[in-house]
């Protein structure tokens, strides 16, 4: 079942909700989406479902706390947003994933794509960056590989030395567009184990020789 809805609660409006009652998955997204269009959000859905979730649920967030803005940065202190996006859950074993139209870091890195807590499961990605220089198919893949990458490192995936996977770091736009959206091999099968519904589009095809 699916629906796009506008129902307001206090802090957020509901944008969409997904629910697969048999599904082989008792797992649960609930995506917090700010200065976003409709297509993105479809994109962040669509990837989510790569995970085989019992319920995906996106909300639009009406503003970004002031709090969490470094005014001499220009920029949303990353550690900030996500504590705050914590409190917007409303189950405690749920994936909580924020998906921001702004530019973030986090000490002492001069800028980041998106951050991970596993602790609190929740992780974040910001497009800002993931736009410029992009085409529309372009920033649609790069928002793709991010919600991957950041939703990996929730199940503990840590980083990959294979600049092809996309568990690879990315310091740099052209890092990103260079790794793929799937998984190494070793990095899904240690994605199954802690998920085991998980589609195997998310696994890299084996290199062919030539």
């Amino acid at each position: 079942m699916s629906y796009w809805s506008s129902t307001r609660e206090q802090r957020t409006t509901q944008l969409f909700l997904e629910e697969t009652p048999n599904s082989c998955s008792n797992l649960a997204f609930e995506v917090f989406a700010h200065g976003i269009d409709s297509e993105s959000a479809e994109v962040v859905v669509e990837t989510l479902r790569f995970f085989k979730p019992r319920k995906i649920e996106v909300r639009a967030l009406k503003e970004v706390p002031e709090t969490s803005y470094n005014l001499i940065r220009h920029q949303y202190n990353g550690f900030l947003v996500a504590k705050w996006l914590d409190t917007l859950r409303t189950a405690k074993d749920s994936v909580v994933l924020g998906v921001l139209n702004v530019d973030a870091y986090v000490d002492p890195l001069n800028f980041i794509f998106g951050l991970a807590l596993p602790e609190l499961n929740l992780a974040t990605v910001y497009v800002a960056r993931l736009k410029i220089n992009a085409t529309k198919s372009g920033f649609i893949a790069r928002i793709k590989k991010e919600v991957v990458h950041e939703v990996g490192h929730v199940f503990g995936l840590r980083h990959c030395r294979n600049k092809s996977c996309v568990m690879s770091f990315s310091n740099s736009l052209a890092d990103v567009d260079r790794k793929d959206f799937r998984m190494c091999s070793t990095h899904y099968a240690e994605l199954k184990n802690r998920v085991p519904c998980v589609s195997d589009e998310l696994l890299q095809p084996p290199k062919t020789g030539t």
